[in-house]
């Protein structure tokens, strides 16, 4: 809170004080039409509750960046979480919360922005939140408050991230038409987003095996089983993944994802299964 310098720095002539009197108006902000996505709408909103907090307590200077920084957001163009030099922070503190902001910036991106909006809106607010009152560093309480927000924000996000990734370990599974070995829609789509798995998982081989259901004779699925794995094992080299780290192999009808009498059409049972291995 800094009601002395801020008061003076406003005061004194009509012109400014009308001027700084829209800098504090939250609910012109809250108000305001967001023209970006979830995540502006969900930062917008966070600021408008941290400057209605600092013009509660008469803190005119937060009040209005919160609510600059809120008008950014509502635009469609939200500011990066606040750099750690605009804060005159305790030293004891300033490794702590460069950590808090690399965190937050590690998260800014498209994909969780569009999954999490309100976790990394929170997160992000949280961490300004905790930057504004640990310089002033006297209100314990409201340290701990949005150091705790910006902690439930993180642990969301965390989180996702932990099972996207247990998510991309998983097998890769690539369906097929009837008595077809040609990669098209889905197919191709699952085989990309596998090759791409392969790199961000910095894999050391990708198993391929492919598989027919039992509506043939069981040499012809064999054979067919072969060309689907083929088709696969192709496309993840074409998608970037390396030829010496594909392996190649064919079940035919064996190993049923659904078991069926013979003559029987399974759609998921024709698939190729690719296993990363790292």
């Amino acid at each position: 809170m800094r009601k002395s310098l801020t008061v003076l720095s406003c005061a004194g002539m009509a012109g400014i004080l009308s001027a700084c009197s829209g800098a504090w108006d939250v609910e012109g902000l809250q108000s305001s039409a967001v023209t970006g996505n979830a995540f502006d709408q969900a930062l917008r909103d966070e600021y408008v509750a941290l400057a209605a907090a600092e013009r509660a307590e008469y803190d005119w200077r937060d009040t209005a960046a919160f609510v600059a920084r809120g008008k950014l957001a509502a635009a469609g163009t939200p500011p990066a979480p606040e750099a750690i030099a605009e804060r005159d922070l305790p030293d004891g503190k300033v490794a702590e919360l460069t950590a808090a902001r690399a965190q937050v910036m590690h998260f800014l991106t498209p994909a969780y922005k569009a999954e999490a909006p309100k976790a990394l809106a929170a997160a992000q607010a949280g961490y300004e939140c905790w930057m504004q009152e640990q310089e002033e560093n006297w209100q314990l309480d409201d340290i701990a408050a949005c150091r705790k927000q910006f902690d439930g924000g993180i642990k969301v996000l965390a989180d996702l991230e932990k099972a996207k990734a247990m998510k991309a370990t998983a097998p890769f599974v690539v369906y097929f038409g009837l008595n077809s070995a040609k990669l098209q829609g889905d197919a191709l789509a699952v085989v990309k987003e596998a090759a791409a798995a392969f790199k961000t998982q910095k894999a050391s081989r990708a198993d391929v095996a492919g598989y027919a259901d039992r509506s043939g004779p069981a040499r012809y699925n064999d054979r067919l089983s072969s060309l689907r794995a083929e088709a696969v094992g192709e496309a993840l080299i074409k998608a970037g993944v390396p030829e010496s780290a594909v392996t190649i192999s064919a079940f035919g009808e064996s190993d049923l994802a659904v078991p069926t009498p013979d003559g029987k059409k399974e759609p998921r049972n024709r698939r190729v299964i690719i296993r990363l291995v790292k």
